[in-house]
Order: structure tokens, then sequence, then C-alpha cells
């Protein structure tokens, strides 16, 4: 990826239509346990995991002929199904396979692309013009980052690489992505989060300027922690996200397009990445964004930024 500064990825609606022959995931997953509804078949009001439109949902009352989504009483929405998992707006929903899991979607126009909460050893990004066609774009790496010496070489587990990012991909009108994760064995392959998208630089077309220093990641844990009566604690482990906050120097004359651009993002996630950089990979986050433009001097503007990360 291009080592931008203050880059919005907007993404694009992934659609079932979208994802094409050769995904290793089932429209219905029967090996996790889900299940068709079907029209004709009567519900008891017990039964979990019934897969309707890529949604799961769990009958709580019984009936026949009863879609799920069309009527509270009879049906609860659950989440979504192994095959669509990856294409929410949650990253703790993966998309799960065990030794291999591969997703191949025709998603129309994009240049850009994010990947997150990745789970496996190896991951295998191709871009094709077309369906079987001229690979356009590849990326084949470990899972895994390197050890920073001997020690950790020696004695310290590898870390897992849970994100990876691409920009400047070549646009065609019928490209297919292909997304492939391995792991040894039967071992778990996921990836929570595909954003398929247009990258958009919050600098407009200024030459200068950039996030400044002092730009945070802030950890947040949604984890129950109380106090109990005698003292001692009790912990519920939850999702954690990653919220950011940073100010951006730009081109007083980019501050109309800057606008714009966080406009257009209100209450929508996105991709959003305060450097390219390796080193500054922890102020990258997947969430909500809004910000406000200060006048700063007749030739620059600051935005200030901030990201709240979804789970």
């Amino acid at each position: 990826m291009t080592q931008g500064s203050a880059m919005l990825l907007l993404p694009n609606q992934i659609t079932a239509a979208m994802i094409t022959t050769g995904t290793s995931v089932p429209v219905v997953d029967s090996a996790r346990g889900e299940v068709a509804w079907s029209i004709g078949t009567p519900y008891t009001g017990v039964e979990t995991k019934i897969n309707d439109g890529g949604r799961l949902w769990t009958a709580v009352a019984s009936s026949t002929g009863v879609r799920p989504g069309t009527d509270s009483t009879k049906w609860r929405e659950t989440g979504p199904s192994n095959r669509m998992a990856a294409f929410d707006d949650k990253l703790s929903t993966k998309s799960i396979g065990a030794g291999e899991l591969k997703l191949v979607i025709k998603p129309g126009f994009f240049n850009g692309l994010a990947l997150y909460g990745l789970v496996g050893e190896q991951l295998e990004i191709t871009l094709r013009n077309t369906p079987g066609g001229a690979i356009i774009y590849q990326w084949i790496g470990d899972m895994f980052e390197q050890p920073f010496g001997l020690f950790e070489y020696l004695y310290m587990p590898l870390r897992q690489i849970t994100k990876r990012l691409a920009s400047d991909l070549a646009m065609g009108t019928d490209a297919e992505l292909t997304i492939r994760i391995t792991a040894a064995g039967t071992g778990v392959c996921g990836v929570g989060m595909v954003v398929c998208g247009f990258w958009e630089t919050l600098l407009g077309t200024g030459e200068f300027g950039g996030v400044e220093y002092g730009a945070s990641a802030e950890i947040k844990t949604y984890s129950y922690i109380g106090t109990n009566e005698d003292g001692s604690t009790s912990i519920v482990p939850r999702a954690s996200a990653t919220n950011i906050n940073c100010s951006v120097v730009i081109d007083a004359e980019q501050a109309n397009k800057a606008v714009d651009v966080l406009t257009q993002v209100l209450a929508k996630p996105v991709a959003i990445v305060l450097s390219g950089l390796p080193r500054y990979e922890y102020l990258n986050t997947f969430g909500l964004i809004s910000g406000n433009v200060t006048a700063d001097t007749w030739r620059t503007a600051k935005l200030q930024i901030t990201g709240k990360g979804f789970i």
C-alpha cells in the first residue's frame, strides 16, 4: 500500500449476488449448524440457525409459512450466516473455515481493499480483470509479524497479523477478487470484515500537511468488569475496539473538500488510515468518523478527527 496519510476507505456494499463460484463457504453452511428456512416446514419455536437471505434466525414461537423478518413474535434475528459474516459492519462476526477459507467476489468498481479480523497462517489476495482472467494484482504472505530479535525468534510466539490494506488497485467493470486464507490441517481460518471501496484523502490535492504528532489510539474493551460485595472482581470477557484521535493540517484551499468527504461518511462505518507507515499501524481502525475544521491561518486549516472503532 502507498504510504498515504489521513485516508478514508469509502466502502461498496457487498451483496450475496456478488459472492461467486469458487467461494469455499456454502450459502447454507450445514457444517456450522445452519439450516435453510422452508415455507412448508412447521417450526415449533425451538429451532436455531435458520438461514434466510444470508441472516440467521431463531424461532421464538410456532409457525408455518411465516418468513423470518416479517413477524417479530415468531422469529428473532441472531446475526449473519457464515458466508455473509465478513461483509456486515461488525468485526466480531467472522466468516470461518477449517484449513482453508476462500471468498471470491465481484465488487464492481473499487481501488482499495481492507481486511480486518484475520485468522490463519497464510493470506493470498488475487485480483483478476475478469473472472478467471489475467491477474492485475496479487499479494501472498504469512500472517505473522517478524520477530524483533533472536530472543523473540527462539522463545516468543509470533504475533498474528489481523489486518491487511491495499490501495491503487486497477479498476474494471468485471473484476474478480479472491481472498484465500489457509492454515495447517484443519486449523481455523477466518476474516471479520472485507471492505472494498475507494480511498479518499483528507489532504485533498495539497502539496503539504498531514497527520500531526500526538495522534492517539485508545484500545477500549467492552468486557463487563464489576466489583462484588465481598470485594472480589467479576470479569465477563467481550470484544474490544480501537478509537483514534488526531489533528490533520491541510492547505486552506482543500478545507471544503475535506468537509465534503467527512459529510459523506457521517453515520457510515469506514476504514481510516492515519499513516501508511508500518510502525504506525496502530493508528488505523474501522468505525464511525467525525470531525471539525478550524481555519488556522490564511494558508492552512486544521481538521480534528475522532474515530469510534467498531467491535
